[in-house]
């Protein structure tokens, strides 16, 4: 069966966008207001993602953190949202790309002779010993 690898990459606003819905759905929403800051982290347990919102009611700014499986949620489900359509099989993940989000899925990748672009759903470690 041939394997395939699919790149999604999401501009700030779309990350953003990603966040305050999936928020918003699991009844958890971000503050209502005007976002200031989007910083996206490498960490040990994949892309975070840092927001800095200044609140309507004129209070001082409130940062939040996003981590890895919850940033991925949300941007499984803005893709949902936006009829952008994912395999329901497959292993998704997410990587840094400068300041945009790429969301990259694999099918059937195995054995030898995987692209390079492969290694980019893989945790960092495991990507870095399989490209040594």
């Amino acid at each position: 069966m041939p394997s395939e690898i699919r790149h999604i990459v999401f501009c700030p606003a779309e990350i953003a966008a990603g966040i305050r819905e999936y928020r918003r759905r699991i009844g958890h929403p971000l503050p209502a207001g005007a976002l200031r800051g989007l910083m996206l982290r490498d960490g040990g347990g994949g892309v975070r993602a840092g927001l800095r919102i200044v609140p309507d009611d004129g209070s001082a700014a409130e940062a939040w953190e996003i981590g890895a499986a919850e940033l991925t949620a949300a941007m499984l489900l803005y893709c949902g949202d936006h009829k952008i359509p994912l395999p329901a099989a497959g292993t998704k993940g997410l990587q840094k790309f400068g300041e945009h989000l790429l969301l990259i899925i694999t099918l059937n990748l195995s054995g030898a002779g995987w692209p390079l672009s492969a290694a980019l759903s893989l945790p960092r470690a495991e990507a870095e010993s399989i490209l040594a």
